[in-house]
């Protein structure tokens, strides 16, 4: 009996050690929580405990909700369009937790009244502006400023197009680096969301670009949305750390 008395005590006291550790787990979980929301966003990567609690929080809403574009790898997909979020090139902004926040919550040409929808690649081709050889000769030019093999007589007569009859500059910039306002890539950087080879220049130029994002707003918590930012940016500016090593 006493023995029996024993082992029900020992049970019970396990069971209130159980319940408090989970209790004081949930605790400082929430306290983590409103900390990491309420820290100014590009203060976050400077806090260790922060930088990892924002990891604990993603990975699984990552992998529910944006693996299915961007990987689970986050390489992307160019047969989606879905860029590399691990690269630190960005379309849109300069690729700060706040600006990746900002474009988790209102997403791409989302519908969103706030989503980034300056404007998209139009089909300079399907639109008349080029011919299919001028396209050509526009994508020999991307490839020269993007320091790969090009033809230089067409290269050169795709800069000219590129700078006036195309109407590429007004996106891309005169030089071809892009604008993050409009979300225009970096043509210089070699970094690319369709593929850089020769048909998905061409493809790209002759047929536009459309590619969108959701805006996660409503389907995501605030805690959710700043954990996706730190650790999206936290990664990105890891593989830079390594690769320059």
């Amino acid at each position: 009996m006493a023995a029996n008395r024993t082992r029900l005590l020992i049970v019970a006291g396990v069971a209130v050690l159980v319940a408090a550790a989970g209790l004081a787990f949930s605790v400082q979980r929430s306290r983590l929580a409103a900390r990491l929301v309420s820290t100014p966003a590009e203060s976050t990567p400077a806090d260790p405990t922060l930088v990892k609690f924002a990891h604990q929080i993603a990975a699984p809403v990552y992998a529910s909700n944006c693996a299915r574009c961007h990987g689970a790898d986050m390489k992307g997909s160019q047969v989606l369009g879905a860029p590399s979020l691990v690269d630190n090139v960005w379309l849109y902004d300069q690729g700060r937790v706040s600006d990746i926040e900002r474009t988790i919550l209102y997403g791409v040409r989302s519908g969103h009244a706030k989503s980034h929808n300056i404007t998209d690649m139009p089909a300079v081709g399907r639109l008349g502006v080029l011919n299919r050889g001028e396209i050509y000769q526009v994508v020999q030019y991307v490839l020269q400023i993007s320091h790969r093999p090009a033809d230089a007589a067409m290269a050169e007569k795709g800069k000219a197009l590129f700078k006036d009859k195309g109407n590429c500059f007004d996106c891309h910039a005169p030089d071809g680096t892009g604008n993050p306002d409009y979300g225009s890539a970096d043509l210089t950087a070699n970094v690319w969301t369709y593929g850089g080879d020769t048909a998905s220049l061409f493809k790209s130029i002759r047929d536009g670009r459309h590619g969108k994002m959701d805006a996660y707003i409503d389907k995501l918590s605030p805690t959710q949305i700043r954990a996706l930012a730190l650790d999206i940016y936290s990664r990105s500016h890891k593989v830079q750390q390594v690769a320059a090593r």
